[in-house]
């Protein structure tokens, strides 16, 4: 078996996508979005007799001996992508790539590996992650928590208008809200506005991606992104103005998409991650319904990566 690594110009980009299929976040158009932040698109590729049977893709950051490797950035999810057309044992074709990875010399290499399709060495550090699933399959599901729902009906009540994010007319509006986000957490702007622009424009096209733009009386108020992952709605960003939280749009939106979803084959709301000790977003998410889902993320750091 041989390991190919190839950046996305080289990529078999039609098979990859296909491979992916309701992933989103193993699209070549997630990849490409990190370029904005100065990544660089891989693939890691598992052949046999000349034929491509497991796709791993991810972003490497940094330059020569200073490159580390994510699949993917910033807690989202990591997967092996295997061929079912061809006949190939799938813990070698992982153990093979990750060998791979490693001979690359990455001073850091970062796997999440949420949809359990990895295979790693004793030479990866293991992490354990926790996330808060939800099951909205159910036509009649609601959140168990009687606050929760009546602060969504309130949010239905107070006539929020809520539409599909559109740059041309809501780009300077948003970076406004990712501003007063940042301000409140005192903290850098972790996304740049050319990384929201690239977004945008993979979200024209691409219906994995759901970003929605809520307004009242012509006022901004949140805008929230999700996510297809399989077949779960995954809450990833979400920017509001708190001095109209009153309007309880961060629960009438994740609410109101997650009940479009289900109607298109979603089974599950997906929360994500909560920061260690954070027991108060683990108690909203319980709010919800949330059960927690364990994996890991498997990690490896040269000598060099350990003192960076």
């Amino acid at each position: 078996m041989k390991i190919k690594r190839r950046i996305l110009a080289d990529a078999p980009i039609e098979l990859i996508d296909r491979l992916a299929g309701n992933h989103f976040f193993s699209s070549t158009s997630f990849a490409g979005i990190w370029r904005t932040l100065g990544g660089n698109p891989v693939y890691w590729l598992a052949e046999e007799s000349g034929e491509v049977v497991a796709v791993l893709p991810g972003v490497e950051f940094g330059r020569g001996r200073l490159r580390r490797f994510q699949a993917m950035p910033n807690g989202c999810y990591g997967r092996i992508l295997y061929n079912t057309t061809k006949l190939a044992d799938h813990s070698e074709i992982s153990e093979s790539i990750v060998n791979r990875i490693l001979d690359e010399k990455y001073i850091k290499a970062f796997l999440m590996d949420f949809h359990k399709t990895i295979k790693c060495s004793g030479k990866f550090n293991i992490e354990k992650y926790t996330i808060y699933l939800v099951d909205i399959s159910s036509p009649d599901w609601e959140p168990p928590d009687s606050k929760l729902r009546q602060q969504i009906r309130k949010g239905e009540r107070t006539k929020l208008t809520l539409e599909t994010f559109n740059p041309s007319l809501h780009l300077n509006n948003f970076m406004h809200l990712v501003s007063m986000h940042e301000r409140r957490r005192q903290t850098k702007v972790t996304y740049s506005q050319e990384f929201f622009e690239a977004l945008a424009d993979v979200a024209a096209r691409d219906s994995r991606v759901k970003w929605v733009w809520c307004e009242h009386e012509g006022r901004p108020v949140a805008s929230h992104i999700f996510f297809i992952e399989g077949d779960s709605l995954m809450h990833w960003q979400m920017y509001y103005d708190e001095a109209l939280s009153n309007l309880q749009a961060t629960k009438f939106i994740p609410y109101s998409i997650s009940k479009q979803s289900v109607r298109n084959g979603i089974k599950y709301l997906n929360l994500g991650l909560s920061a260690a000790g954070a027991g108060g977003a683990e108690f909203y998410k319980s709010k919800w319904g949330g059960r927690p889902y364990d994996y890991n993320c498997y990690v490896h750091k040269n000598l060099l990566g350990r003192l960076l």
